[in-house]
């Protein structure tokens, strides 16, 4: 079994796949490692948006190019990559701007297309095209490079606001994202960054890197001992409603609101919570996901000494992957990564 195929709402089907034999301008990716994220658990549980099953998951991953098709240079067989998981047209007035993350012909490995909860992951011609599949350099381990797409939704998040001039944030949940957003803002300058974070053992993890972390109640106090009545930014990285009011509530007038997490638990939000963005002329971005230039952006911080070393990562076999996907985000402090075996150097 090297392939894991989502055929339903909590079905899964163990396969055994050959080596895909890739089309003129097409590669296959040997996965070497894959993470295992809250989309991913969504998708797993209830469906997403863009899922188009059955499919193969995954859209957090690094390996090294296995094959290569007619009009690929050879040489790249060999060469460590990793892979951006979003296909878009090239074309769209959004692609040309940079803003790829947005095109409607988007199509995104592990959603659309299958993704890397395989040993073998084929890339179509048009994302080869695209320049998706970056070589990773050789001082960057492929744990870390498989981690470039959810450091590029933060690096996307904090393009949208500008953190030389923020001096202090709220970041609600101390999960990857969360963890990573405060990393990356502390990289940025920004000097007081406060996590709302209800689990105890992801409170300690970030205490232990220097973070202030809390419980949502005791936000107030914090603010209080940091001397400021609100917020410059505020960015909820956990999909739930009291994330968001909190959020805006927390924050000083003229801040701005970083809509980064979707809304999953069907929590409403009062029209007391949403007037504040207008009594406080609150400036409001949405983002979803993270586009080419984005992820092309985490590796070139990782190749310049950007460490994702205080993650811990949970490595497992892909027979394990389903019991992962089962789990609730509290029974994992942080990134679980299927590792395969055979891979190039980690």
């Amino acid at each position: 079994m090297n392939t894991i195929v989502l055929t339903g709402r909590e079905t899964i089907a163990a396969e055994e796949r050959p080596m895909p034999s890739p089309g003129p301008g097409e590669m296959v990716i040997a996965v070497v490692y894959c993470g295992i994220c809250r989309t991913d658990r969504k998708c797993y549980r209830q469906g997403q948006r863009d899922l188009h099953l059955p499919r193969v998951l995954g859209h957090e991953f690094s390996g090294v190019i296995a094959a290569v098709g007619e009009g690929v240079a050879e040489e790249r067989i060999g060469e460590r990559v990793t892979v951006h998981p979003g296909i878009a047209c090239a074309e769209c007035a959004h692609c040309r701007s940079g803003n790829d993350q947005c095109c409607r012909e988007m199509k995104i490995l592990g959603f659309h297309l299958d993704g890397g909860f395989s040993r073998y992951c084929l890339i179509p011609a048009d994302g080869v095209k695209n320049g998706i599949v970056r070589p990773v350099p050789d001082h960057v381990p492929l744990r870390h490079a498989a981690m470039c797409e959810p450091l590029g939704c933060v690096v996307h998040m904090i393009r949208q606001m500008d953190p030389k001039n923020t001096d202090s944030a709220l970041i609600l949940g101390g999960g990857v994202l969360g963890f990573m957003m405060a990393m990356l803002l502390r990289h940025y300058g920004v000097r007081h960054i406060v996590i709302s974070e209800p689990n105890e053992k992801k409170r300690k993890l970030l205490r232990r890197r220097d973070y202030i972390a809390c419980l949502p109640e005791k936000n107030p106090e914090l603010m209080e001992d940091i001397g400021v009545s609100g917020f410059d930014a505020a960015i909820p990285c956990a999909p739930y409603s009291e994330c968001f009011a909190q959020a805006v509530n927390s924050l000083k007038n003229d801040g701005f609101f970083g809509f980064f997490s979707g809304l999953i638990d069907g929590g409403a939000i009062t029209a007391k919570v949403l007037n504040q963005i207008h009594y406080k002329e609150l400036s409001v971005k949405g983002v979803y996901g993270c586009g080419t230039r984005d992820t092309a952006e985490a590796l070139r911080l990782m190749a310049d000494g950007f460490d994702l070393s205080a993650l811990p990562v949970t490595t497992v076999g892909l027979g394990e992957a389903e019991n992962v996907l089962k789990q609730t985000e509290t029974e994992n402090a942080f990134l679980t990564m299927i590792e395969y075996e055979g891979g190039n150097a980690k």
